[in-house]
This record gives structure tokens, sequence and C-alpha cells, in this order.
């Protein structure tokens, strides 16, 4: 069978599934997180002050969870690692990673790879299978459900690590970047704190 005639019957199946169900909502648009030093911190909302000075009272979900983020080596990220990295297209199969993050042990957070909202981008979460060196910086297959990309980090590119910590770790003085979530009642709180240490 042709290529040609292969990607016809494809098509072709595509439209059935399309015309036999209805068609999928599409996906919430991701709050941005709520950034800032915090001035007050409780089980169920911490309180932040903006970079223009503004405070924001942030409630907090029942089950709400803490990471340290701190710049780390390079050389942390080895294979098995999970990563996350916002990467500028090279080809359809690789990119030049702009920024990457090292996960905590276990962790499938957003897996996959997917284009961003920035033209010719792309952010891959993915586990390292390889890690070697190469003429412009650290190179990285990085695989996911369905695929692998091959990522190179330029010398230039701070990696950032990401441990789990305590929810006393979250107190006046820290700065922090919150993820959010709007529940059911329409309320947007916080889910995940993340302390930035420098």
């Amino acid at each position: 069978m042709s290529k040609l005639i292969s990607l016809a019957l494809g098509a072709a199946l595509l439209a059935g599934s399309a015309m036999a169900q209805p068609p999928a909502a599409p996906p919430a648009p991701r709050l941005p997180p709520v950034t800032g030093t915090v001035t007050a911190v409780s089980d169920d909302s911490v309180t932040v002050k903006a970079a223009d000075g503004k405070l924001v009272v942030l409630p907090l979900v029942r089950t709400w969870t803490v990471f340290i983020t701190k710049p780390i080596d390079i050389e942390n990220i080895k294979p098995g690692s999970f990563v996350a990295t916002a990467n500028t297209n090279i080809d359809e199969k690789s990119g030049k990673s702009i920024e990457l993050r090292l996960f905590e042990p276990g962790s499938r957070a957003g897996e996959g790879s997917r284009p961003m909202a920035a033209p010719n981008t792309t952010m891959t979460n993915g586990t390292v299978q390889t890690v070697k060196k190469g003429p412009g910086g650290r190179e990285l297959d990085v695989t996911y459900p369905g695929g692998v990309r091959h990522i190179v980090v330029p010398p230039d590119v701070q990696v950032i690590g990401r441990t789990p910590a305590a929810r006393d770790a979250v107190k006046p003085g820290v700065t922090i970047a919150a993820n959010t979530a709007k529940g059911d009642d329409g309320v947007v709180r916080g889910t995940q704190i993340s302390v930035v240490q420098k």
C-alpha cells in the first residue's frame, strides 16, 4: 500500500471518528503562578507581596504541597532523571534548551512533548535516556510516551533542581511561585508552592 493511500485512509478514519463522537471540550487555560515574597502563611492561605508591591491573599487547597527550587550543576542530570525543558526547535525531533528543570525521582509531571505559545518552541517533559558532551553543550535524549526528543543544553543554560519539602519551608521572607487552579466553586486556590532559592 502506498504512503499516499495510507495517509488517505488515516484521514478518513479520523474524520469518521470525529463524526461519531462529540468534539472534545478545549482544555482549560493554565493560570499564571502567584509569585512574590511571603508576608504571612496559615494552613489554608498564604499572603504574598508581589513585585509591584501589592499584597495577594491566596487561598490554598487542603492538599497543598511544597518544593524547594534552586540552581544545580548539570552533572546531576543522569540517565533515568526526569526533566522538563523549554526548547527552541532545531528540527522535528530535536531542540535547543532555553531552560531546564530536574524533578524529584519518580515524578512524571506533564510527561510529553508539545508546542508552546511562543513560536518555534516546544516544552518537553520526560525521562533522560542518554547524556553526553557535544560541541554545543550537554546533549540529552529525553523519552516520553510515544516519542523521544534530542535536547542540546548550552553551557549558559541554568539548571534548576526541585526537591520536596515540608510546609514549614513556606514562611515570611521567602520568595515563592505558587501554582494555582480554579475550583468548581470558581475560587482560585494554590495547589503547589515552590520556595525559590538562589
